[in-house]
């Protein structure tokens, strides 16, 4: 069977101008967001590794602007044990799993 190339054409030119208003909406949000790129800001504080001393007590080091600190937590407070200095390439904090 043959296919008529004007009825496919006027088909293909009707179906294209019928958008609605969501998809004419749609193409121009895509078009006004395709140079937007997002980019997650580095964080300057982070919770490296915790021990759990039980009875809602811990343990906790702390690495902020590339300096570490051993820091104890209770439900009532939270005391710095030690500042262990910058963190170096060499011996870099562990990663929270």
């Amino acid at each position: 069977m043959r296919s008529n190339p004007v009825t496919e054409g006027a088909a293909a030119a009707h179906l294209s101008g019928a958008r609605s208003p969501w998809a004419s909406l749609w193409v121009r949000l895509r078009a006004a967001l395709a140079g937007v790129r997002i980019q997650r800001r580095q964080r300057r504080l982070r919770l490296c590794e915790t021990l759990s001393l039980g009875d809602k007590r811990l343990i906790a080091l702390v690495e902020y602007e590339n300096h570490r600190f051993l820091v104890a937590a209770t439900p009532q407070r939270i005391s710095l044990l030690q500042s262990l200095g910058p963190a170096t390439d060499e011996n870099p904090a562990p990663n929270p799993r």
